[in-house]
């Protein structure tokens, strides 16, 4: 919980001038500063809209939290990583769930794919797979 405060607090802080999670997580995924009408703000919000669909966050600044924190976990062991790609490949992942799913469970596997090597569509597709498997998605 002390962490993903501290989190919350870093995505507030370092983009203080934006205006929307969207556009303050695009900003720091992307490290460098970008218009809140850009593409790729764009696809962030969708994204994370999207999410909340599939997630059992409260709320888009927690989801955008945990995948922050995905991302920089990523980014520590030597791999690249957008935190939008993160929402959208759990997204992805749980297509056609029947209930709404704990992603931070989702977020873990990924990271875990990733950081031993997986390409963005592998760690989708196993995730997905799993989750199949398990009977959670279509």
């Amino acid at each position: 919980m002390k962490l993903m405060f501290i989190v919350l607090l870093s995505l507030f802080s370092l983009s203080a001038n934006a205006q929307t999670i969207a556009e303050k997580l695009t900003i720091l995924s992307l490290d460098k500063d970008v218009d809140e009408d850009s593409k790729e703000v764009k696809r962030t919000q969708a994204a994370l809209t999207r999410g909340l669909t599939v997630c059992n966050f409260e709320n888009e600044e927690k989801l955008a939290s945990a995948a922050w924190v995905i991302t920089k976990n990523i980014r520590e062991k030597g791999q690249y990583a957008e935190a939008t790609d993160i929402v959208e490949g759990v997204n992805a992942a749980l297509l056609g769930a029947k209930a709404k799913q704990d992603c931070s469970e989702v977020m873990a596997l990924y990271a875990v794919n990733r950081i031993e090597g997986s390409t963005h569509s592998d760690a989708v597709t196993g995730a997905r797979g799993l989750y199949r498997t398990m009977g959670l998605v279509k």
